[in-house]
């Protein structure tokens, strides 16, 4: 998960995560269901409401994560998935190889990735 537990659905970071999402070009790359989950939960906290429902809560997040997700870089995203890798295998890589060990693992089609997993 790329957001902690806590995560709390205000004004404010809605705000940011739409912002950023239209900053980086990912907005239209959502589905429209979840555009409009934001769209509408913005507008009802900027009416004065308050987010009490906890389906709704873990919806928001879901689509946050999703956000995040789209719009990190696939830099940030590959030296974690290397670093992991590394770390199961027990050998020590430095940030270069991380990032080439992660990069070749999401380059990987899927159908290959579970006899990688397997020892």
């Amino acid at each position: 998960m790329l957001l902690a537990a806590g995560f709390v659905p205000t004004l404010l970071s809605l705000r940011a995560l739409k912002s950023r999402a239209l900053r980086r070009g990912v907005w239209h790359r959502l589905d429209p269901a979840a555009r409009a989950l934001l769209d509408a939960s913005i507008l009802y906290l900027r009416r004065g409401g308050r987010i009490r429902s906890q389906t709704l809560v873990e919806s928001l997040r879901a689509v946050a994560e999703r956000v995040l997700a789209l719009t990190t870089p696939i830099r940030l995203l590959a030296k974690a998935i290397g670093t992991a890798i590394a770390r199961a295998r027990g050998v020590e890589v430095d940030e270069e190889k991380a990032v080439a060990l992660g990069l070749q693992w999401m380059n990987t089609p899927k159908r290959y990735k579970l006899k990688l997993v397997e020892p």
